[in-house]
């Protein structure tokens, strides 16, 4: 579990610190704060060995780029990974862990992503290392401990092609620990059955049941109707189904609600996320501010249970005094801080158990 991260020349964080981290973590700033790119990082951070991550990353953002080839490719831009959004670039992330100041594995205790101009007479390659692919520029991820690294080029235009990204391979030195990211739109539909059919008759499974009663106490049960049958659109609520107290039929999820999605979203990913991090953008989407307290409970509860740490962002007042609600000093619940942020400052400002608590009860605004 990570006391601090130092981020450097990420986006708009050129040089940014997040320090005294907790089990939760709730990150609240104004827009263009950085905090989805704080999220960013700490992803990058706990997939070690995964080229896989970079993309998915740039694709989440639609940072797609075009390029003039006759031939018809998608490329990725990663120009904008960059303070300044220049090139050549590079930006690095380190954490440090909470107990032993050294993370349990080498390997996600500091990331480095490099742009290089391949003219250049200092290059971290050997001949041979980069595929033979038109490209002025050379892309490269290391992870320290790791002896993967993601090596490719880059058009002169910042462009990774994409087909060759996608091919890369994931955690073949099984350096990573799990990391599970919920974006502000949700999951897919495929990843939500995907990670249900990983815990279908298990301990977990009873967890997610239970999470999902927070805004329905008619569910009795939940099923996935399989990755073959999911619907046509991936995107949004889809690909389980509901048993309801006192109704004949199966029910689907999107016929729930948002906040229904949204719960099993958090549920099925902290069952997932087991010694690693969960990393959830806008964690009160589509939640009422009346589940808001039940659903931190929830969340620190399986966090502690499962040795889980996260990361979430808010803007809304309601999700930081309902967290307040469940980390008071006398309830037995787990350290939680919220680290407001400003990417013109060098440091995040940090609010402890109490300090949230306080700020609660005395109406402060925080964000």
């Amino acid at each position: 579990m990570y006391s601090s991260v130092l981020i450097s020349g990420y986006r708009g964080l050129e040089s940014f610190e997040l320090d005294g981290l907790g089990r939760i973590n709730l990150l609240v700033g104004t827009n263009n704060s950085g905090k989805t790119s704080i999220l960013e990082c700490i992803e990058l951070l706990r997939s070690a060995g995964s080229s896989h991550v970079l993309t998915t990353i740039l694709g989440r953002r639609g940072e797609w780029g075009y390029s003039s080839d006759e031939e018809r490719q998608d490329y990725l831009d990663v120009t904008h990974l960059f303070a300044n959004h220049e090139l050549p670039g590079k930006f690095a992330v380190e954490g440090v862990d909470a107990v032993t100041r050294n993370d349990l594995f080498p390997s996600n205790k500091r990331v480095t992503v490099a742009i290089t101009d391949l003219r250049s007479s200092q290059l971290p390659f050997r001949e041979g290392d980069l595929p033979d692919e038109d490209g002025q520029l050379a892309l490269n991820v290391n992870w320290s401990g790791s002896s993967e690294e993601f090596k490719a080029r880059v058009t002169s235009e910042g462009l990774l092609r994409w087909p060759w990204a996608r091919r890369t391979s994931r955690f073949r030195d099984n350096a990573s620990e799990s990391v599970q990211f919920i974006r502000t739109n949700g999951m897919t539909t495929m990843d939500v059955v995907r990670l249900f059919d990983d815990i279908v008759l298990t301990e977990q499974e009873q967890h997610v049941t239970e999470a999902l009663r927070i805004i329905d106490r008619s569910i009795e049960r939940i099923a996935s109707v399989g990755i073959e049958r999911r619907p046509y659109v991936r995107e949004g609520p889809g690909g389980v189904v509901l048993k309801l107290d006192g109704v004949p039929y199966r029910v689907p999820i999107g016929s729930a609600g948002d906040g229904m999605w949204r719960m099993l979203g958090l549920a099925l990913a902290l069952s997932n996320a087991k010694g690693g991090v969960l990393l959830v953008d806008e964690i009160d989407t589509g939640l009422h501010y009346s589940v808001m307290e039940n659903m931190w409970r929830m969340v620190s509860e399986r966090a502690v249970a499962l040795d889980v740490q996260v990361f979430a962002t808010t803007h809304s007042r309601d999700c930081y005094e309902s967290l307040a609600s469940v980390v008071r000093p006398d309830s037995g619940s787990p350290d939680a801080t919220i680290q407001r942020i400003d990417a013109r400052r060098r440091r995040a400002v940090r609010f402890s158990n109490d300090e949230v608590v306080a700020a609660a009860e005395r109406g402060i605004e925080v964000r």
